[in-house]
């Protein structure tokens, strides 16, 4: 269950050295924060540094929260960059089934204890609390999802990206916790193409090694042979080689 009571939706674009965006569900909130930094293969379009300024974070933040956030400020941003690179880290440990650093587990621990943004209902005559929220507020709603996220029953479903050329890390919420790739779209299919490939490649490769069987004695005579054989005689032919089943 998760920690923060603030429903916000998961998930982002990223856009890779190719210009090509897609789309990837890393499973998390408190993960998608991770990935505006250095975790992730910058080939995928991730690892790259995307909070440059206060403004930087102040858009981040209203795009994902469902209520008003306010202004960031350059202490803001501080906060945030070393909230988000100890969540980084200690996923990158998760993924490897290492133990987290503890100054990282202090410092999600800190900001998860301080005030978040409180949930609401619509329909009421009044105003609860405030009309926007804080950064602080915000980061600490992030910090919360990240006590869930590290919390016991997720740790063996933290993953890295199985792509050669990828090491994005995502929480598999799948139900069968078989998920491999970052997106199937992306990576998963990419494994998929080379897999045919090699096995196109290897049925190819069988097929002109395959051996010329001799010809038999009777495929020797002439054409005359007596036409009072009675037996009709078979000529052997190089088998063909059984092809694989087709990738899905």
């Amino acid at each position: 269950m998760p920690v923060s009571t603030v429903s916000i939706p998961i998930g982002q674009w990223l856009v890779p050295a190719e210009g090509v965006r897609w789309w990837f569900d890393s499973g998390s909130f408190a993960l998608d924060f991770a990935t505006t930094g250095a975790i992730g293969g910058t080939a995928a379009g991730a690892g790259v540094e995307r909070l440059h300024s206060p403004d930087d974070l102040t858009a981040w933040l209203r795009e994902r929260f469902p209520v008003p956030v306010g202004v960031a400020r350059s202490r803001d941003l501080f906060d945030a960059v070393a909230l988000r690179d100890a969540i980084a880290r200690m996923a990158l440990a998760a993924s490897r089934r290492e133990a987290p650093r503890s100054g990282d587990v202090d410092l999600v621990n800190l900001y998860a204890a301080t005030p978040d943004v409180p949930p609401s209902l619509g329909g009421g005559s009044r105003q609860a609390g405030r009309s926007v929220h804080t950064v602080p507020q915000a980061l600490s709603t992030i910090a919360r999802d990240a006590v869930d996220l590290f919390g016991p029953a997720n740790l063996e479903r933290i993953r890295e990206c199985s792509g050669d050329d990828c090491d994005i890390v995502y929480l598999d919420t799948s139900r069968a916790a078989t998920r491999r790739w970052c997106s199937m779209q992306r990576c998963g299919n990419r494994a998929k193409v080379r897999a045919h490939r090699a096995r196109k490649s290897g049925r190819s490769s069988n097929a002109a090694s395959a051996p010329t069987l001799p010809l038999t004695e009777l495929e020797l005579e002439p054409a005359t042979a007596t036409a009072t054989a009675t037996a009709t005689t078979v000529r052997p032919t190089a088998p063909s080689p059984i092809e694989p089943d087709r990738a899905a």
